[in-house]
């Protein structure tokens, strides 16, 4: 469904006094991974890794500067992102959803629940007309968990938990082929945390669409993903199943993810900090060297890469 090949992204620096003309912040640096139909694929890392502009350079929100996206729908039209039109781009759009962290910012307060969700669906060629969309509006909002008769409230008479119902009603009544989501529970309470990946997970088996689920959180991603891609500097360090990237992980940058997830002591009733450090902190404005190296394959579905081995 999802082809990433080689993908690179940087975005330029503003010079001042002391700051030189021609830096760049080095964001995305030779990403390549693939995802099947209906699949949960996840991207995990820590913040500034490249994991959020990975996956608005899927839908377009800043232009690729190296590498290609390609996209095949469910009818086997094919879209190359990097070059669509806008017509065409238009079209990706209605297929290919996303879901922001913040579901605060994301929902314009202005508009009623019913706005949110038909803003977008209007101007697509699907578009039902505004008596159909109103009934279709309704039963996403039961589909998600809420009442109908929310249709005519706005978003500020709602919890968090209830405002990211409402985001992912709002990108599943286009009826998306892929759905990207940016660190939807992070902003979220340990319980509805839990009532979200479920709803998810419901939904996908219903629909039958596939997630790009993007997260710092291991537990989060290792529960609801099929396989897994461990990014660091915007490379892919490693990429498995779930299952197996948490019995075995191999590179080293994905064994301090883990043995820096803080851990608690029982007897003493404290959470013990096991945080290692991984190398040097990185300077974001230096390409890092061998961006680009293809992973390796160590096992049936599971490359690694040689970068940082030794770290």
């Amino acid at each position: 469904m999802l082809e990433i090949s080689n993908l690179y992204k940087a975005f330029s620096l503003e010079a001042g006094f002391f700051a030189p003309v021609g830096r760049y912040v080095y964001a995305v640096n030779g990403v390549s991974f693939s995802m099947k139909r209906g699949e949960i694929f996840g991207l995990v890392g820590e913040s500034g890794c490249g994991k959020t502009t990975t996956a608005r350079l899927v839908v377009r929100t800043y232009p690729i500067d190296e590498g290609s996206i390609v996209f095949t729908d469910r009818n086997g039209r094919v879209f190359d992102i990097g070059t669509l039109d806008h017509k065409r781009l238009k079209l990706l759009r209605s297929k290919v959803k996303y879901i922001f962290q913040d579901p605060a910012k994301s929902l314009n307060p202005r508009m009623t629940i019913l706005q949110v969700l038909t803003a977008g669906y209007r101007y697509q060629e699907s578009w039902p007309g505004k008596r159909r969309a109103r009934e279709e509006a309704a039963e996403m909002l039961r589909e998600v968990g809420l009442s109908p008769d929310d249709l005519d409230r706005r978003p500020a008479d709602f919890s968090g938990g209830q405002r990211q119902r409402i985001s992912i009603a709002r990108a599943l009544i286009t009826r998306p082929e892929l759905l990207i989501c940016d660190e939807v529970v992070s902003a979220l309470d340990v319980s509805i945390q839990g009532q979200i990946l479920q709803l998810l997970l419901r939904l996908r088996e219903e629909y039958g669409f596939g997630m790009l689920f993007i997260a710092h959180d291991l537990a989060v991603v290792s529960y609801i993903c099929d396989r897994i891609g461990v990014m660091y500097r915007g490379m892919l360090m490693e990429t498995a199943p779930a299952r197996r990237l948490i019995e075995t992980p191999t590179h080293p940058y994905t064994k301090h993810l883990y043995t820096s997830v803080p851990q608690i002591d029982l007897q003493r009733k404290t959470t013990g900090g096991r945080i290692t450090r991984f190398g040097e902190i990185p300077d974001p404005t230096v390409r890092p060297p061998g961006a680009g190296t293809a992973l390796m394959q160590v096992a049936e579905e599971h490359y690694v890469s040689p970068l940082f081995s030794s770290v």
